[in-house]
């Protein structure tokens, strides 16, 4: 009998058991690198009696962690292809949750972004194979679906976080373990955002490896055994591959021979990296690097800001326009520093309350997204969104009604953050197996990198033109719009993957 295209074996077990358990786990696992990207904020904020931290400070802090992931991004894709997914993902969470843990213990602030930028390091591994692992064990057809599940697990760890706040923070925890340090309850938050991922990660223990992952390094015989277990946990302990008709498995662009064998680390990632920027990938894989620095500079480096709107709508009572509003709230606050000697160390319930308002919009705007690709190719979703988007920022500079003025900026900022799964699985697509943990790795270093651009951008134009600062992410997301337009479409990837 003919070796079976894997992914017709994948279409014959169907999303059952096997996918599930490995769904919850991957979940979690998100969840868990959302809490530590987006709770360091709140952390920062409660620790900063603590360690002494201002605005200086907070930004060496944020920059670090980004640029740690930016570092270690293209090592960690390089590894998942190397030792296989699953196997990054267990070494790489158990080392992010240590080095989070030893972060939580941390006596001064030098320290404590030291341990942050370590496990900045080690987050990228979850972060990015997490995905790879998942969609490398659904059927094509829903793999744009699935793969968006997951995402959910961000909105969810952004309403997680801030609720987890406002219920530890006013208990005023405090434990003292020697003179001048004190367990307090910014370090206890630091704990509990771990807890997903000790789930996820005790989860992955009992997962086996990816079959596609296998049959890239030429073990075929493995790669069955993992799709036989999938057999009796979707279709009951009595049916068999053989039984389904499949007898063998293989799929098409295989790695081959041409593994690299050179003695130097960054000699061979340099040579397995390679063909991505050749012939066919070229072209997408550009794209795709573009697409996602704008939408990643626009989804993180603007969704941050959604809690301070609600924030400043709730201290101004007039009725202004963006900028105006952040110029009118930004003086405000500069003379409530000189003038008052309340505590910087304590989050107002108002913010927190922001935080969860934008969680909510996160997930409300990622399960849109399933609806939507139940009638709509993803293609045509992701220019969607984008218009959206582009509408939305342009008419913040007209719109004065608070509640309209912080639905336009959820519509610009949101949209592109909840965008970048959905992008993700065509270049997933797209990309054969043995290059596909590099390709992902690759695009989410240059979305971080998009991330620490916007935050610059922000930092320097925003008191010379908050004009430019806004309209500049509206023309980053419009030329955004016309690339996605050149996107392979449904056909050309099915065709370019049975090559």
């Amino acid at each position: 009998m003919a070796e079976a295209n894997i992914d017709d074996v994948l279409n014959a077990l169907g999303f059952g058991r096997m996918q599930l358990i490995i769904f919850f786990s991957c979940a979690t696992q998100q969840m868990y690198v959302a809490n530590e990207q987006f709770g360091l904020g709140l952390v920062s904020v409660a620790a900063s009696c603590d360690f002494a931290i201002d605005d200086h400070r907070m930004a060496w802090l944020i920059s670090a962690v980004f640029v740690a992931q930016v570092c270690s991004s293209h090592y960690m894709g390089y590894k998942s292809d190397e030792i296989g997914r699953r196997k990054l993902l267990v070494i790489s969470s158990a080392l992010s949750m240590i080095a989070s843990f030893i972060s939580s213990l941390m006596p001064d602030f030098w320290s404590f972004l030291v341990m942050r930028f370590i496990v900045g390091c080690f987050l990228t591994g979850p972060g990015m194979a997490l995905v790879t692992y998942m969609s490398e064990f659904t059927k094509v057809a829903l793999r744009p679906t699935v793969v968006n599940f997951i995402s959910y697990s961000v909105g969810v760890s952004m309403i997680y976080m801030p609720l987890m706040a406002m219920w530890l923070f006013p208990l005023k925890f405090e434990a003292k373990i020697w003179e001048g340090y004190n367990f307090t309850s910014w370090r206890v938050l630091i704990l509990i955002n771990l807890l997903p991922g000790v789930l996820s990660w005790i989860a992955f223990l009992i997962m086996p490896e990816s079959p596609k992952y296998l049959l890239s390094i030429n073990q075929p015989a493995k790669a069955l055994e993992v799709l036989e277990m999938c057999c009796r946990y979707n279709k009951g302990k009595d049916v068999t591959l053989k039984s389904l008709g499949f007898e063998s498995v293989s799929q098409p662009r295989l790695r081959g021979d041409s593994v690299t064998q050179h003695k130097f680390l960054l000699a061979r990632m340099w040579y397995e990296t390679v063909p991505l920027f050749q012939g066919i990938y070229l072209n997408y894989m550009l794209l795709i690097l573009v697409i996602l620095y704008i939408f990643f500079a626009t989804g993180f480096g603007l969704t941050v800001w959604v809690p301070r709107i609600v924030n400043m709508e709730h201290t101004v009572e007039e009725e202004l326009i963006l900028c105006d509003l952040v110029e009118v709230a930004e003086a405000a606050e500069e003379a409530a520093n000189n003038t008052l000697s309340e505590s910087k160390c304590t989050i107002s319930r108002t913010l927190l309350l922001g935080s969860i308002f934008n969680g909510c919009s996160c997930l409300g705007m990622s399960i849109l997204i399933s609806l939507l690709l139940l009638c709509l190719r993803r293609k045509v979703i992701l220019l969607l969104f984008t218009i959206f988007a582009v509408l939305a920022g342009f008419l913040l500079n007209f719109i004065i009604t608070p509640v309209v003025l912080l639905s336009l900026f959820i519509f610009l900022s949101v949209p592109p953050l909840c965008s970048l799964r959905l992008t993700i699985t065509v270049l997933i697509d797209v990309i054969p197996t043995h290059m596909r943990s590099k390709a992902v790795a690759l695009a989410m270093m240059f979305g971080r990198i998009g991330v620490l651009t916007a935050s610059l951008f922000v930092g320097y134009t925003l008191k010379w033109n908050c004009f430019v600062t806004f309209n500049s992410f509206v023309l980053a997301l419009l030329i955004c719009c016309v690339l996605i337009t050149r996107l392979p479409s449904e056909k050309d990837i099915v065709r370019l993957s049975n090559k």
